[in-house]
């Protein structure tokens, strides 16, 4: 660990080395000439787009066509990297020179330089977001300022270029429009847009004008009055704003932990005595309720202490920062750790291994004296055991609720013990991740770095030491960017992992569905809000109502089965006794109404065959057909006094036997249901991946979020984990859902989906943030479950696969060709749909965060 910890330090400071042989040779500044960029024309916009997005994207271009004689024109065609290239950008596009690092400002690419006529014309295109309160955002030639009730934008006009002919100049604040403007504009565009001409006021004159012939270009400054939802997302930096969508996020923590003790309480008043596996896990679900709101708490306590600190006293120094930050990492893992099963002597090993005090002397102090360098090498060791121990906690959380829960098989060298979690297997595994992770970090933080500083003088004074502390406050945070990602950002996982060991622990196996029991029916239910269900609520840059959408998902969910119960197939009353099919689920029904499918299959192939003349040479009596389908209806009834019931008139013995699914019981209907929905779950994950994380401006945040490439991995997994989970609902309540044929049950649940889904695109619509992935995750929800009710119906009859010659042939049989026929349409139907979403809907959530960095997007997909 040691070892590797040090080669990724040693790799960021080879790095870094030109940085620092840059610093050591500064040359004296050159000036901009401008007195040459008389003849030079401007033209410059700046566009706020305020719809469809959580923050305002500020989009700007600059197009100057320099003439061919200016000192530095071709310079401007060498290579981005070039310091003549950089010195020659910089007097175009900044109003100072020399160190200039611009970290809240984009772009898509490198300006777009070409030669012609002998005149060298350069377009600049950049963009930003709203996303800073009272503090100045600099993109492009424009300076924006958001307040809380007015935003501003400023003209910097780049000294070089005031002497430039600036033919136009157009500011578009988007709807309603400005509110006041200076200088007064020569004309306007479209329904908001205004333009200044100072070029045409000067005259058609030709050639490059003397002193007393130039005219300043105007400052231009525009004031507009955003909408309240603009306004509301722009303040998301305020300690206050940021105190509530921490408030909001603990709160969907405090209601998920509240319903597993909910449940606890529920299950402790059961009649009987449990066992001591239902004592264990319950003991895990108890104490993860209440573990989980003091991680988070922990976890997310940094960004409000150091906030709240500033108001105060000022920002913190590097030294104050890094004992908060690794103090607070070092008593997450040690709560880990110990919920994990370490003993204290070993937890106390760690402690004293990366003791706060200890770090701060090495690293907060050390670079004072030693340098920035080998700071940056103990810096790194520190973050990337911090990381390492974070990896393995969780994974050793994550693995003690799984074996203690038996969702895990057994040991194979040892049958009947439990699964061991091998250090000689997990520690390499945790040593590698941690070097991908570390390796990812550092190559975005590079890119980072050269974005903000693309333009600064790279044999400026400093420009080395300032880029080696700029690292070194990055490693510090690394810590508590993977803690947020591995532990607050995948606490639905843990808590679905201990929910469902209860489940599996405490069912009752003569129960037909969850819903029969109160506690299961709890976590169930829970089950289905934190991993199926919508988990947004994250609107205007504030999770302060995501916790609603828990009780909402519960809701629909219980809604629409119960209010669909009565018309299920096992809801229906036999003809003599009127008791319900549900009384008849055991494994020997099963097994009979099973036998009895089959028979009637394959009488109804004999009338199909009699109906179109093929027959041999004895043909079958229609009449000993039809009694032979009669007595298939019957149905012996184990209750005394013993009699012969029948199945209702409008259900047959293939609708029962679909209707029971493939297991003996819901548990193992539901984990049917999770496998067969990993079949089309795994493309649909992808397709979610790419549309949330990779198509369009989601790439580009991607490969430059420091966690990016890991939170692709991470991204795919909770995809990947949604479907299956929404395929274990679908069959554990396959007995209670209507509907005869697998895709006609999957309806139910989509429609519990979907109904929160709709609620979240209508708060959408009111907060005028984007929708449209809205439509492209209920259409992949509606296809995985109707393609996984399709598997659960077949493997019902799976028994039967070695008397068949393909799968398909079986289906045929089970379904009828009228039936295969219509649910084929149905999954095309649904295809086109979804392609149709995603190719021309579909869009990509981007939101920033409050230091201008990209989004940190685990999952969002739905966040959580």
């Amino acid at each position: 660990m040691w070892a590797l910890s040090a080669l990724v330090a040693l790799m960021l400071c080879v790095s870094l080395a030109p940085s620092a042989a840059w610093a050591a040779d500064s040359p004296a500044a050159d000036r901009c000439a401008s007195d040459r960029l008389d003849d030079a024309r401007v033209r410059t916009s700046v566009t706020l787009q305020h719809e469809h997005r959580t923050y305002t994207k500020i989009v700007t271009a600059l197009t100057a066509d320099v003439p061919g004689d200016w000192p530095y024109a071709r310079d401007l065609l060498l290579s981005a990297d070039s310091r003549h290239y950089i010195r020659a950008m910089s007097c175009l596009t900044r109003s100072e020179q020399g160190e200039q690092r611009r970290w809240s400002e984009w772009r898509a690419g490198e300006p777009v330089v070409t030669w012609k006529d002998g005149r060298v014309k350069v377009v600049y295109r950049a963009h930003s977001w709203a996303n800073e309160y009272r503090s100045y955002t600099d993109v492009g030639l424009w300076r924006f300022r958001a307040g809380a009730e007015r935003w501003s934008l400023r003209l910097a006009v780049p000294p070089a270029l005031k002497g430039a002919r600036w033919d136009e100049i157009t500011v578009d604040p988007g709807t309603p429009g400005a509110e006041w403007a200076r200088p007064r504009p020569t004309a306007g565009e479209g329904s908001s847009a205004l333009v200044w001409r100072p070029g045409a006021e000067r005259g058609p004159e030709q050639g490059r004008r003397t002193a007393a012939e130039k005219r300043p270009v105007p400052v231009v400054e525009v004031g507009l009055t955003p909408s309240w939802q603009r306004s509301w997302s722009a303040q998301s930096s305020r300690t206050i704003v940021l105190g509530l969508d921490g408030l909001g996020r603990l709160l969907w923590v405090g209601a998920v932990s509240a319903l597993l003790l909910t449940a606890v309480r529920w299950y402790r008043r059961r009649p009987g005595t449990p066992t001591a596996e239902q004592l264990l896990t319950l003991g895990n679900l108890r104490a993860w309720a209440v573990l989980a709101v003091l991680l988070f708490s922990v976890v997310h306590a940094d960004l409000l202490i150091e906030n709240v600190w500033a108001s105060f006293h000022g920002w913190m120094s590097f030294q104050e920062q890094l004992f908060l930050e690794y103090g607070l990492a070092l008593l997450a893992i040690c709560v880990l750790l110990g919920f994990a099963g370490w003993s204290r002597r070993r937890i106390a090993g760690v402690v004293l291994l990366l003791n706060p005090v200890a770090v701060v002397f090495a690293v907060g102090l050390a670079h004072l004296r030693i340098g920035v360098g080998p700071a940056l090498a103990v810096q790194g060791l520190l973050g990337s055991c911090f990381l390492a121990l974070t990896l393995f906690a969780v994974v050793a959380v994550l693995w003690r609720l799984a074996v203690q829960g038996q969702l895990l098989p057994g040991s194979r060298r040892h049958p009947g013990n439990d699964r061991v979690l091998r250090a000689r297997v997990a520690w390499p595994a945790v040593v590698v991740a941690t070097l991908v992770v570390a390796v990812c970090y550092a190559l975005a933080e590079e890119r980072d770095w050269q974005r903000a500083s693309w333009l600064s003088d790279p044999a400026g004074p400093g420009n080395g030491t300032d880029r080696l502390e700029d690292y070194l406050w990055q490693v510090m945070w690394s810590v508590s960017f993977g803690q947020e990602q591995l532990i607050n950002d995948q606490m639905w996982l843990f808590a679905c992992v201990a929910l469902l060991a209860a489940l599996r622990a405490w069912r009752r196996p003569a129960s037909v569905t969850p819903l029969d029991d109160p506690a299961d029916r709890l976590l169930l239910l829970t089950f289905f809000a934190v991993t199926a269900g919508l988990n947004s609520g994250n609107h205007l840059a504030s999770s302060l109502l995501t916790s609603l959408w828990i009780p909402l998902n519960m809701l629909a969910l219980y809604g629409t089965t119960a209010l669909l119960a009565r018309r299920s197939v096992l809801a229906q009353p036999f003809e003599f006794s009127g008791r319900p099919l549900a009384t008849a689920t055991g494994p020997a029904a099963r097994t009979a109404l099973l036998r009895k499918a089959r028979s009637y299959r394959e009488i109804h192939a004999e009338l199909r065959r009699l109906d179109q003349g093929l027959f041999g040479d004895v043909p079958p009596q229609r009449d000993d057909l039809e009694r032979r389908l009669e007595r298939l209806h019957d149905w012996p009834v184990s209750a005394p006094p013993v009699v012969r019931d029948r199945l209702p008139a409008k259900v047959s013995v293939v609708d029962a036997a679909l209707a029971l699914g493939p297991r003996d019981d819901w548990w193992d209907n539901g984990r049917r249901g999770a496998l067969f929905a990993l079949i089309p779950g795994l493309p649909a994950a992808l397709l979610g991946t790419w549309s949330w994380r990779i198509r369009g401006e989601g790439w580009q945040d991607t490969l430059s979020d420091f966690l990016g490439f890991p939170g692709l991995l991470l991204n795919l997994v909770y995809w990947t984990f949604t479907w299956s989970a929404a395929g274990f609902v679908l069959g554990a309540l396959w007995r209670a859902l209507p509907g005869r044929r697998g895709a006609v049950k999957a309806l139910p649940l989509a429609a519990a989906f979907a109904l929160p889904v709709g609620l979240d695109a209508l708060v959408g619509w009111f907060t005028r943030e984007g929708t449209s992935n809205a439509a492209l995750h209920l259409s992949m929800m509606l296809f995985v479950l109707t393609v996984t009710a399709i598997a659960l119906d077949f493997d019902t009859f799976g028994g039967e696969r070695r008397y068949w010659q393909s799968r398909f042939g079986l289906l045929l049989s089970v379904y009828q060709m009228r039936y295969y026929s219509l649910q084929i349409a149905y999954l095309i139907a649904q295809l086109i749909a979804m392609i149709t979403i995603w190719q021309f809907f579909a869009e990509p959530d981007i939101v920033p965060s409050q230091d201008g960095t990209p989004p940190d997007t685990n999952g969002s997909g739905p966040a959580q």
